[in-house]
């Protein structure tokens, strides 16, 4: 009987997969976010030269700097560094701002 030896060809790229799920579950997460606690929610993703928005009302617009800074309370910034820290110190890709530094 002969041996077959299993080749092991180039894992195909499934990243563009993996992203549309993380992106439906982030849609039905503000969806829930919306419904259960009554916000607004708008989320922006940039990816690849892509745009994808989910809002939960018209109203849910992406505010200014300047509607922003006028706003009370003033808005809670998080970045990507401050939640990576929460989870124990992933390492994560920043824009050389401190965090939580306001432009």
């Amino acid at each position: 009987m002969a041996v077959g030896k299993h080749t092991q060809g180039a894992k195909r790229d499934r990243s563009n997969e993996n992203f549309k799920k993380k992106w439906s579950t982030l849609k039905k997460n503000g969806l829930n976010i919306h419904q259960t606690y009554d916000a607004e929610v708008y989320i922006c993703i940039r990816r690849r030269g892509e745009k994808y928005e989910f809002k939960s009302t018209e109203k849910a617009l992406p505010l200014s700097d300047k509607e922003k800074n006028e706003s009370f309370p003033l808005p809670v910034l998080v970045t990507a560094a401050d939640v990576a820290d929460e989870k124990g110190g992933l390492k994560v890709s920043t824009s050389g701002k401190e965090p939580g530094q306001i432009d």
